[in-house]
């Protein structure tokens, strides 16, 4: 044994962990002197020192034995060992399928334990096209973020490093019998259970399927009853006036059920009345706006368009303009769902149309489109309907906050919100959606007097271009239909963004 090896390790350990000679001799129950010895290479700790000394240093007692860090020769792994490592204080992680002695920054790190997956760490597995695409509800911030993923195989692994205000997701090229890992700044290691492949993933889908229509419930009875005035539109003139996208994106399972829970669980023995008066109204007047937005916008040199709360809106899908881009932008779960749907129908996902998954009352709006090719430079219009009703006002005013601090001037934000009498209305369908709202497991949270949501925009640098209350909403859309009214206290907006 070279004791003067030996020694050098063991100072070098020492000090790359700020400890004082004294302070592994306490440990240790031995002199300062004792320790003292080992280092100048004049003597070699007792066989009964060296399992406490590795603990304290955190290293392999075989590398103290050894005297030195590269103690394993070179050896092929099976890649199902794997082992992670990852070093928070400068967020480097290394993967390894054979013995290793990993040291980063001075630091011995030891393999991470994975754990399995519970409700506060899981993730989402969808087939898009040839593709896995896997999503997270959890939040990217610096201080609590997925550090990286990595999708082990048989034969392969391939690793996707994340950063805090990044995309919660990833897609990684289909190999079946492979697992999944991802590791949580806060929490460590997790690994997704079982290993993927075909059986279970269809399994998992048909699961899915079978215990939730839809990852949001208000946001599937919106497609449902645009999809449902058109087709009954349509009907009406004997002929195909509208092409039906809406309703390509609703399974015609949920499509019937949906129709038979009006049908059997109201009061309302037409089906057509019910989606007039309940269901209609605001979805319908909402895309009839937004189209009118956009023709503008266009007009004034707006090249950029993005969905706050996408759900299923079939704008990318129906627009012709290649001129625009799009974003849209949703949750995780409600962004896979969607995709997974268009892959379903055979439409095509339009090559000017990026679809990003996010928590938008967890993550930077900022980061989350400079990150997807979105360009600060140019006008851009913001689409935020059936948003804020779930939405806070301070959550509502940071929007608009963080908006302003790198959308282009001329850029418009358009949306529908609550107004002040909402939740003390006593009109039947109003408090119908209210409560319906509840049921899903949305509730309402916000609403506005036109006073107060005037001073929250200019305080923000934006200004009320247009209002319309449902008078307004009446006469623009609705003028002459004996069938639908607009829907009360609900108002749309359009504003603008003025330096």
């Amino acid at each position: 044994m070279d004791l003067a090896k030996s020694g050098k390790l063991l100072r070098s350990l020492r000090t790359s962990k700020g400890m004082t000679q004294k302070q592994v001799a306490d440990k240790l129950g031995v002199l300062p002197k004792t320790v003292s010895k080992w280092e100048t290479g004049h003597g070699f700790p007792d066989i009964s020192y060296i399992s406490d000394l590795s603990d304290i240093l955190e290293v392999s007692t075989e590398t103290l034995l050894a005297g030195n860090l590269n103690l394993n020769q070179q050896s092929s792994g099976n890649v199902k060992n794997i082992k992670f490592y990852y070093w928070k204080h400068c967020q480097s992680f290394v993967q390894s399928i054979g013995k290793t002695s990993v040291i980063c920054c001075g630091k011995q790190l030891s393999a991470l334990i994975p754990q399995p997956v519970n409700n506060s760490h899981s993730l989402n597995v969808a087939e898009i096209e040839n593709d896995f695409y896997i999503t997270f509800n959890h939040e990217m911030t610096k201080e609590h973020h997925i550090a990286f993923i990595a999708f082990v195989a048989t034969d392969r692994f391939l690793t996707v490093k994340l950063y805090p205000e990044q995309d919660s997701s990833v897609r990684f090229p289909k190999m079946y019998d492979g697992k999944i890992y991802f590791y949580c700044t806060k929490h460590g290691l997790f690994e997704y259970p079982p290993s993927l492949n075909k059986q279970n993933i269809q399994s998992k889908q048909n699961k899915q399927n079978n215990t939730k229509l839809s990852p949001s419930l208000t946001a599937l009875l919106s497609a449902f009853s645009i999809a449902f005035t058109t087709e009954t539109q349509n009907n009406s003139e004997n002929k195909q006036l509208k092409e039906n996208l809406q309703k390509a994106l609703i399974t015609n399972k949920e499509y019937q059920e949906i129709k038979n829970y009006i049908s059997f669980n109201t009061k309302e023995n037409d089906i057509s009345k019910y989606v007039n008066t309940y269901l209609a109204p605001t979805p319908v007047a909402r895309k009839s706006f937004c189209t009118d937005c956009i023709k503008t916008a266009v007009l004034t040199g707006t090249t950029q368009y993005v969905i706050l709360g996408c759900g299923y809106d079939v704008f990318s899908l129906e627009n012709k303009n290649r001129n625009i881009n799009t974003f849209e932008i949703d949750k995780p779960e409600m962004i896979a769902d969607k995709l997974n749907r268009i892959k379903k129908s055979g439409l095509k996902i339009p090559d000017n149309t990026v679809f990003i998954s996010a928590d938008l009352t967890k993550n930077s709006i900022k980061n989350i489109l400079l990150n997807n090719g979105f360009n600060k430079n140019k006008k851009t219009l913001f689409s935020c309907f059936g948003l804020f009703y779930y939405l806070t006002k301070e959550e509502i005013s940071n929007l608009f906050k963080e908006l302003s601090t790198f959308v282009a001037t001329g850029s418009t934000v358009i949306f529908d919100f609550p107004d002040s009498h909402i939740f003390s209305s006593e009109i039947s369908r109003v408090k119908n959606m209210l409560k319906m709202a509840e049921q899903s497991g949305e509730p309402m949270k916000t609403c506005f007097s036109y006073n107060e949501l005037e001073k929250l925009l200019e305080n923000n640098n934006f200004l009320i271009y247009e209002f319309l209350n449902p008078n307004d909403i009446q006469k623009r859309y609705f003028n002459g239909s004996q069938n639908i009214t607009a829907f009360e206290n609900i108002d749309f907006v359009q504003a603008v963004f003025k330096k």
